[in-house]
């Protein structure tokens, strides 16, 4: 009997117990869809290469309409833009029109819109009145269910943020700075802010709407090392250069200066973390980073400098500026710890995982001054010239580090 009455309480408690939701199904494949201009490569749309993408007509408001298969409503669409970026609206057809369900500023271009109701047809429409070219690198259609966690649903920046991390192009952030992100962003769950001086010429592309698979793979590799918040994308020229003088003359040091200090007063970051002076193997814009950084952090603190960005945010004190193998101060971060956040992956492998994004990249490198012979860029190990693992403490108002392994060490309230 009294087995019989445990049973009943348990049964009776789990059936109090809520299932848990599925993933929504991708139905991408079994839609229908349609494009408002004629295009012989809508299939670059939905091939799921980022390295492609449908480029269509200029015209007014394009259009992409998506038709649901029978019985199965979409609850949601994932929209990665290849091209300029405008303001877009999701539309659902009811009773025979067209309906607005999702308003988009078209501030990101990867972007989620929600479809609680769900609907069997749907349309993703530019919101201008201009002449434009709809670009979208990948669509995704989405049934009912939890939404999957590699959708990508974006943050606008932060009004304060913890860290800042500088990168001179697409995959630096990987590249040299190994575990940061994953271990900030991701493990501790801080305010991390991504900034790109350059994104490999990637706006002359966007101008000119023939899109680009860069931006696509940048963001894959943030939310792949567990950012949320959307990275700034700068469009400074990318000339290589093996001097910082023939860095600042690509970018336009006085606009670089300015534009960096209003970075600082605007995320108002604690830590920033940026390239080594000497541009790890010697490249222009990388020097540019760590150079425009060292004049731009005490500069950020003065309300006289650069007035502009002082009314428009107030002056702002840096408490510490990281540099990539910078020769003072030196620390070691430890990228081989495993991290809750991804599983038990470590920090490194996390960014080796990110970097297996960056497709476009995959075959680019340099010479090695050492031996002549030509390496791939790879997410550089602790052993290696220009490890990931090292850094050095290049400006700082709250002391030296005496443990290391820690950018937020003496800053209080970290």
């Amino acid at each position: 009997m009294k087995k019989a009455f445990a049973l009943f309480l348990f049964l009776l408690l789990l059936s109090c117990v809520p299932a848990l939701a599925e993933e929504a199904p991708d139905l991408t494949s079994q839609c229908k869809i349609t494009v408002s201009s004629q295009s012989k490569r809508l299939a670059r749309m939905t091939d799921r290469d980022f390295l492609t993408a449908y480029v269509g007509d200029k015209q007014k408001n394009p259009s992409v309409e998506i038709a649901a298969p029978k019985g199965q409503p979409i609850y949601g669409v994932y929209v990665c833009f290849g091209g300029k970026l405008y303001p877009w609206v999701l539309e659902a057809k009811q009773n025979g029109k067209w309906v607005g369900v999702y308003q988009s500023e078209g501030a990101f271009a990867h972007e989620y819109a929600p479809l609680p109701e769900g609907a069997s047809d749907v349309r993703v429409r530019l919101n201008t009145d201009k002449q434009a070219v709809l670009s979208i690198n990948e669509l995704y259609a989405y049934g009912e269910g939890e939404t999957p966690a590699t959708v990508q649903q974006w943050l606008p920046g932060p009004e304060k943020a913890d860290l800042l991390v500088l990168s001179g192009h697409p995959d630096d952030e990987i590249l040299f700075f190994g575990g940061t992100i994953p271990y900030y962003a991701g493990e501790r769950n801080m305010k991390v802010v991504v900034a790109y001086l350059t994104a490999g010429n990637m706006s002359d592309l966007i101008k000119n709407d023939r899109g680009t698979a860069r931006r696509s793979e940048l963001l894959n590799g943030l939310w792949e090392m567990g950012l949320k918040y959307y990275p700034e994308i700068y469009d400074f020229w990318d000339k290589y250069s093996k001097n910082l003088e023939s860095g600042y003359e690509a970018v336009g040091k006085k606009k670089v200066q300015e534009t960096m200090v209003e970075l600082l007063r605007r995320y108002k970051p604690e830590v920033v973390v940026t390239h080594d002076v000497n541009g790890e193997y010697g490249h222009g814009i990388h020097r540019v980073c760590a150079d425009v950084m060292m004049h731009c952090i005490p500069s950020a603190a003065e309300d006289a400098n650069y007035a502009a960005s002082a009314q428009q945010y107030g002056a702002w004190q840096v408490k510490k500026l990281y540099l990539h193998m910078y020769n003072q101060n030196v620390i070691e971060m430890d990228w081989d710890q495993p991290l809750s956040a991804f599983g038990g992956r470590t920090g490194y492998q996390v960014a080796e995982d990110a970097y297996q994004w960056h497709v476009s990249q995959h075959e680019a490198g340099q010479k090695n001054p050492d031996t002549g012979k030509f390496e791939y860029f790879i997410v550089e190990p602790r052993e290696s010239k220009y490890s990931c693992y090292r850094y050095g403490l290049a400006y700082s108002t709250v002391g030296y580090d005496v443990n290391g392994n820690d950018f937020f060490e003496n800053i209080p309230g970290y």
